[in-house]
């Protein structure tokens, strides 16, 4: 069976994001979709921008603009080539590989169904283990250990917090 191209399934994606409820959680739907735990999700949301919709990392550095007008704003002012944006911190090369708006790209529940969809793709290269979580945040195995261990702090906190 041939694989599906990436950029049916980003389509695909779009047209959820038309169907879904608009109360419902949007971790819910693609956690269950592509089997990752919501809890490691949310501990990826925790570390890469600790919640805030409208997150933006231009050359190493955080930014946590008001509003979604103002985070764009802010990637058109730094010109970047590469930057990370949304809950999730989708990096500017998947922008460029499925020619993806930032404008689209922020939007909260695109960028979470984005970033899973991403790591649902390094699971299915390295298997469902911490160097897949790396994968996710770099191509460095130094930085993906370090990474991973970031998540993994993140993920005994949040497990700690539902006792």
């Amino acid at each position: 069976m041939k694989p599906l191209s990436a950029k049916l399934i980003l389509s695909a994606l779009s047209f959820i994001l038309i169907i879904s409820p608009a109360n419902a959680d949007p971790l819910d739907s693609p956690c269950r979709q592509t089997g990752i735990p919501k809890i490691l999700v949310q501990a990826i949301i925790k570390q890469e921008s600790s919640g805030h919709p409208w997150a933006v990392n231009i050359g190493g550095r955080s930014y946590h603009p008001q509003n979604k007008k103002e985070a764009l704003a802010l990637i058109r002012k730094h010109n970047a080539r590469s930057f990370d944006l949304g809950l999730m911190q989708v990096n500017s090369q998947w922008l460029r590989r499925f020619n993806l708006s930032p404008d689209l790209a922020i939007e909260p529940v695109f960028n979470v169904r984005l970033g899973i969809w991403i790591l649902a793709q390094a699971i299915l290269q390295h298997g469902f283990n911490w160097k897949a979580v790396g994968s996710y945040h770099s191509p460095s195995i130094k930085r993906q250990r370090q990474y991973a261990e970031k998540i993994a702090r993140h993920l005994h906190k949040l497990k700690q917090e539902k006792q």
